[in-house]
């Protein structure tokens, strides 16, 4: 099993600290952080999201998936908002103060900060 789809493997199993891990690893690797977040952070979420729609996953599932994702983000957001990107513009993004469902704004800002 390659590094990527043991990231994409810890997500869907809801395993936090084996994510994590295999995030490290993947980055010990040379892998890029988009990489990362395109070939497994986000395919693991989607999996999760689709057992949730057909009811396979409950809402507990659903938030310890969402912990290992952000666990992961915490190791490549910093990989994805250097690099020396000309800063173009400011955005504002929230979320309800406690609100645990932030993965997509997140990810959303991420991106955003990545591209300047």
């Amino acid at each position: 099993m390659g590094t990527l789809e043991k990231i994409t493997n810890a997500i869907i199993e809801t395993m936090p600290a084996q994510a994590k891990a295999a995030t490290e690893e993947a980055l010990a690797e040379g892998l890029s952080a988009k990489e990362i977040l395109d070939s497994a952070l986000i395919p693991g979420m989607d999996e999760v999201g689709r057992l949730f729609r057909e009811g396979e996953y409950f809402v507990p599932e659903v938030l310890v998936a969402a912990k290992a994702m952000n666990q992961c983000m915490d190791l490549i957001e910093p990989l994805l908002v250097s690099g020396g990107v000309k800063k173009i513009g400011k955005v504002i993004a929230g979320t309800i103060e406690g609100d645990l469902h932030d993965i997509g704004k997140n990810l959303v800002c991420m991106m955003l900060k990545g591209a300047g």
